[in-house]
Parts: C-alpha cells; structure tokens; sequence
C-alpha cells in the first residue's frame, strides 16, 4: 500500500507544481531484437556498450529510491541473459516502486513465459503490466516485423501470460498504429479473437508510431502527424472501447487517444511534456535523455558515479528543461512520455490543452 500511497503523492504534487525529481523512469536496457520492424531501426544498430549487470546495481542503489514506476524496454529486453539479475536489482533497492511495465515482442514464448513467472513468483514489485506487440492480422504482422511466424509466436505468448493474470500481474496487446496498418484494427482483434474467444477490444493498447533518431533510430520516416488517416481511426478505436471504467490502466489508454486526436490535427504535444520533470529516458550505455524522442542528452551517469541526482541536479538538465517548458522540443506523444502528462493535469484548473 505505501508505494501506491507515494506514486499517488508525487502525481498530486504534480498537479500543483513542477517536481524536482523524477518518479517514472523509462530504460532502454538493450538494443539487440530478433525482428527486423519496418517502423523500427533499433534492430539495424551497432552493437552498443551496454551497462553490465554491476553498474545497473550500482545504479538502482544509489537512485533506486527515487523511482515509483519504472518502464523497460529495448529492443528486446528478454535477449538480455542478466534480466533477472537486473529484475533483483530493481527489487532490491527500489522500496518505493509500485508499477514495472514492460513490451516484449514475443518471439521467445518459453524463455519469457519462464521469466516473467520468476519474476512474479520471486519478487515484491506491487504491479507488473506486459504489453505483447502485435500489429496486424498473422499476414501483415509478420511483414511488419520482418520475420515469418512472429504472429503465432506473440500470440501464444500473450495466451500463455494471460492465464498467469493475477491482482498482481496483468498483460495487454500493444498496437502501434503506422502507414501500413492503419486500417487494421478491426482485422488484428478479429484474428486474434479465432485463437482467443474472448478477446476485447479493451484487451489492446493502441498508440501512435513516432520518429526518433537516437532511439528508434527511424528518421527516414515521415512524420506521424502527417497521416491524418489515423485520425479518423483512432476515434473509430475509441467508440469500440468499454464504458468508463475505474481501471486506471483503460482510464490512460482512453485519455491518451483522446489526446492523440489533437496532437494528430496540431502536431503538438497536447498538455504540457513532464520530460525531466517526473520522467527521463535512458538508453543501454547509460545515457540519459529527456525521453524517447528529444535527442539532446543532459549527460551519461557513468559520469556521475551511477548518481542519477548528481546528473539530474547539473546545469545541463534545467536548460534542457527550459526548452521542453518552451516547446522547443520535437513534440510527440508517445505512450513513454504521454501518460504522466495526463497524470499532471487531473486537477480541474489545469486540464486546458496548449493546442
């Protein structure tokens, strides 16, 4: 209860001024992938300097305590052999962590059925929320992803972790919303609903594909917001969803496409960013960067002796800072970034859009 009790501290504070310290971080711990995405260039990059097991402990140690909901991505987190050395990291030093979120492209069913088990069984974390990524029917999926069979793989993974649903732990399907499958929402449920009956709607996060030099590393693609087909489909997603539900989980994805719809019309962000406010970005070499989509890094905490308050507190981050509160940024909306924006303007008097 207490860490709830402390995430929920930090978004009131959030609400009524700007926090000093982050409480969501989102680490990119590697960069390796099996699949070969057409919206992704993660999977075309040089082999990185990731940070070791050790520095990652020493990390979480020293800034463990900061964190009260901590996002993993990749590539694919699951090649990573140490995860579950990283998973007692995080277990070990971050006491005030209620939510660990992941995706995961669900290629290797068995290895992560098997974590993902240990890592329900074996650790405190309060909350675990996965998201398998699926992006079309089995045919446009696996064009997608670049490699035959990834849509039954994903899917059977995303059958077997459903059945470990628990008070605890819950998973979701993740659809990232692009030129090519744009119109494919309704054939993706359909599809999935002939292996699963009861599949819903609801059962799907949908949002947005973005471009990122230093992350997705996809610049040669267009901007999202110039697709204003996604538009009319987003709107479309969101009259299929559920009544208003008290799950704070459909409260964010139904607020987030919402949004996204002003954020598509404007191309720009539709409240205003928490990037090194509540939130950073860190990428596998230690890098730290206000999120996945602003490149300017604020420096790298191999630096700072794995303190991410020595960082955070130089006189890089508050100019950087001052860019985001100006606007001066690439402006996204983006699921990593969007959702303690949201979270900062549940107070009445601070709900007005910047559109």
């Amino acid at each position: 209860m207490y860490p709830l009790l402390k995430l929920a501290g930090k978004i009131a504070q959030s609400n009524v001024a700007e926090l000093q310290v982050p409480y969501r971080m989102t680490y990119a711990l590697t960069y390796r992938c099996q699949l070969t995405c057409t919206m992704c260039g993660i999977w075309k990059r040089p082999p990185s300097e990731e940070l070791t097991l050790e520095q990652i402990t020493d990390f979480f140690r020293s800034s463990g305590r900061l964190f009260s909901w901590i996002n993993l991505s990749g590539g694919e987190i699951f090649i990573r052999k140490d995860l579950l050395g990283i998973m007692q990291a995080i277990d070990a030093s971050c006491r005030n962590l209620y939510l660990l979120n992941f995706p995961t492209n669900g290629y290797e069913t068995d290895l992560i059925t098997e974590t993902v088990r240990q890592i329900t069984r074996s650790f405190r974390f309060p909350r675990v929320l996965v998201t398998v990524s699926l992006d079309g029917d089995r045919e446009l999926h696996d064009r997608i992803r670049g490699v035959p069979g990834a849509w039954d793989r994903a899917v059977e993974t995303y059958t077997r972790l459903r059945r470990m649903r628990s008070s605890r732990f819950d998973v979701y399907l993740g659809m990232t919303l692009q030129s090519s499958n744009v119109y494919a929402f309704d054939d993706t449920v359909k599809a999935v609903q002939e292996r699963i009956s009861d599949i819903r709607f609801r059962d799907f996060h949908v949002n947005i594909a973005h471009v990122s030099k230093h992350y997705y590393g996809n610049e040669e693609h267009r901007s999202v917001a110039e697709s204003q087909s996604l538009l009319s489909q987003l709107r479309r997603i969101e009259a299929l969803r559920d009544a208003a539900s008290m799950n704070p989980v459909q409260f964010l994805e139904k607020r987030y496409q919402g949004l996204a719809a002003t954020f598509l019309r404007t191309s720009r962000t539709p409240l205003p960013c928490q990037a090194l406010a509540a939130s950073f970005f860190m990428d596998p070499s230690g890098t730290v960067y206000p999120c996945t989509i602003y490149g300017t890094p604020i420096g790298n905490i191999r630096d700072s002796d794995y303190r991410l308050l020595q960082l955070w507190n130089s006189g890089q981050r508050p100019a950087v800072r001052q860019e985001i509160r100006a606007g001066n940024c690439p402006q996204c909306w983006t699921p990593c970034e969007a959702y303690q924006s949201i979270l900062a303007r549940m107070i009445p008097f601070r709900t007005r859009s910047k559109s």
